[in-house]
């Protein structure tokens, strides 16, 4: 029995160091260099077929880097409220809010929503360009227009 038992612990301590023994050692990176692994590994993430949905907070987002460029519906995360996204390619000269001569922008409200209204926007991103978002939004990836109804 002692045998038994030795063994079975003798294979579950090696079968994790096993598994571990597939990913790459991080230990030798420097503190930019994981940074910009988890920035890969995010788009990574947020482009696999597992992904559903993320919710992004407030902020200024670089297309490419921290948000996936591509097709993507959005909407506010929760009902109240207004604020205002903008979609630009430049920012200002601090980088704190779409530049005057910035291309595209746009709004959108959230707030009083009825409970058959349902706001959701979408576009395409572009690498490089920016989002910036005064509220929280909720990104899912783009499955294609609504049906209108029309017969």
């Amino acid at each position: 029995m002692k045998k038994l038992f030795a063994l079975l612990l003798a294979l579950a301590l090696i079968l994790p160091a096993a598994a571990l023994a597939d990913l790459p050692d991080l230990t030798g990176l420097s503190f930019d260099d994981l940074i910009k692994l988890r920035e890969k590994v995010n788009l990574a993430i947020f482009s696999s077929d597992g992904w559903q949905e993320v919710t992004v907070p407030a902020g200024i987002w670089k297309i490419g880097k921290d948000i996936p460029a591509g097709h993507w519906s959005f909407r506010p995360a929760n009902e109240s409220g207004y604020f205002t996204v903008y979609y630009c390619n430049k920012l200002n000269s601090v980088g704190t809010e779409a530049a005057d001569d910035a291309d595209g922008w746009f709004e959108i409200m959230s707030g009083n929503l009825s409970d058959d209204e349902y706001h959701v926007m979408d576009l395409k991103m572009k690498k490089g360009w920016y989002l910036l978002n005064e509220g929280e939004l909720i990104f899912t990836p783009y499955v294609g227009k609504p049906d209108l109804g029309f017969k």
